[in-house]
């Protein structure tokens, strides 16, 4: 009889693990459907797309600058003239209609290499968002992880919540058999009451951050999990200390790179600032035509191909300020990539530790796993034959409870600091072999918003 009644106290456990599993149908979502689905869908990385599009045409803009221009000018009015043909033709006091138009070929020839410096800005700029593009498809990719570890563990945790009510269940039906037999009296079955109400409160915790989860997967991602996701497997190749993940990290994390370019950009600043302080040369060829009123013909008409140089040898101090103000910006650009170095290396050897802390909490999880089972076998054979009491199988059951979820937590902080020190080397997407195509095509198309439009009139 004691072995049947143990067989039926553990009974539980398996049906309900049996059912929890039944329900994942249909194809598993892996890690890399996971990461798929947040570049494809998350909106944040979508906007800074649309950014690095913008730098793009302003880099092109920036590049045509070498380029030569034409401007066309027409103007028409009425004025006076007084000059030596109109006072002899008594006109100097009328007056008159005045037209002219005229068209321009403009080559810039020399700027004190304004143009250049303004295609370096530009072209520091777009490859730092490239950069910040790449940083951010990789922070998103693992917060996509995560999420999907979490929300794993979120169904384990329910199914270990299950399990412990179904024990819980198991020992109140026990417990109220044994008072009908008198062998335990009525304070031990409101004893099991209380902690079965304790057990499907944690059960009822359990199903709201489940459905947090869940949320925050779909959120990510823009796939409706439906429970069918695949464990996740820890990376392959990992480094044994936090030195070689600093080693790959200056190599390549993007945000390293992105400050990197945040500096030649305000270098390029700072030449277009001393590019005021240099003459411009241009080539300037083109018609020009005007006409003024009258009853003679007085029109003038030239074609002219003319060298021009334009320098301003005085502006207030205010270009000195300038160079002097872009210098400074270049040395805060600077300072945010040195600073961005201490905090790299701190997120790196806080992270190490808390990957080296789970595994050591894992382990001694599992240990009093094992350990709190056989307590609890136990217990229980001895409560049946009258040497311990019904608190003492609650107590051993609690104990059970609380070393399996947190050891279940514990496997999730191993994968989430693996996951994450990869991420913060700059080294994710590459060793989940996402192809670069995903990251460097283009963003969906956003769909116009209510309300964004002007309305008409002149003056609205």
């Amino acid at each position: 009889m004691l072995v049947m009644a143990s067989a039926a106290f553990g009974l539980g456990a398996g049906m309900a693990h049996s059912q929890e599993r039944g329900k994942a149908k249909g194809p598993l979502l892996t890690v890399n459907d996971t990461v798929r689905g947040v570049l494809k869908n998350h909106r944040t990385l979508m906007s800074i797309k649309e950014n690095r599009t913008a730098l793009e045409h302003e880099l092109s803009r920036a590049r045509a600058g070498f380029g030569p221009r034409v401007d066309v000018e027409g103007s028409a009015g009425v004025g006076i003239l007084s000059d030596n043909t109109s006072r002899g033709m008594n006109l100097d006091n009328q007056m008159l209609g005045v037209g002219s138009v005229s068209a321009k070929l403009v080559q810039p020839i020399w700027d004190g290499f304004a143009t250049r410096s303004r295609v370096r800005t530009s072209q520091a700029t777009l490859d730092s968002v490239r950069h910040r593009v790449f940083d951010t498809a990789t922070t998103l990719s693992l917060d996509g992880i995560i999420a999907h570890i979490d929300l794993l563990r979120c169904l384990e945790l329910v199914r270990l919540a299950r399990v412990n009510v179904e024990q819980h269940q198991s020992i109140l039906a026990q417990a109220r058999d044994r008072v009908a037999l008198g062998a335990d009296t009525q304070a031990d079955v409101t004893q099991a009451e209380s902690r079965l109400q304790r057990a499907l409160s944690s059960l009822a915790d359990a199903q709201d951050k489940l459905r947090v989860a869940a949320a925050t997967y779909a959120r990510l991602t823009g796939i409706d999990p439906v429970t069918s996701l695949e464990k996740v497997a820890m990376p392959p190749h990992m480094p044994k200390t936090p030195e070689e993940f600093l080693m790959l990290a200056e190599k390549n994390n993007p945000k390293l790179a992105a400050y990197l370019q945040d500096i030649r950009a305000a270098r390029g600043e700072k030449e277009l600032a001393e590019a005021n302080m240099y003459p411009s040369v241009q080539l300037e060829a083109g018609p020009d035509y005007s006409d003024r009123g009258g009853n003679r013909e007085r029109w003038v008409y030239s074609f002219d191909v003319l060298g021009t140089v334009r320098w301003n040898i005085f502006n207030s101090g205010a270009d000195v300020e300038g160079i002097r103000a872009a210098s400074a910006r270049e040395r805060q650009a600077r300072q945010n990539l040195y600073d961005y170095m201490d905090t790299l290396r701190l997120d790196m050897e806080s992270t190490w530790s808390n990957y080296q802390a789970a595994q050591e909490q894992y382990r001694h999880y599992s240990d009093a796993m094992t350990a709190n089972r056989q307590t609890r076998q136990a217990y229980y054979e001895q409560f049946l034959l009258g040497s311990r009491s019904l608190l003492d199988v609650l107590d051993s059951e609690n104990e059970l409870y609380s070393s399996s979820t947190s050891a279940e937590t514990a496997r999730g902080n191993i994968l989430i600091g693996a996951y994450r020190l990869y991420a913060l080397s700059g080294t994710l997407l590459p060793h989940l072999n996402i192809p670069a195509e995903l990251i460097a095509d283009d963003p969906k198309t956003a769909a116009p918003v209510k309300g964004e439009e002007f309305d008409l009139g002149w003056f609205k």
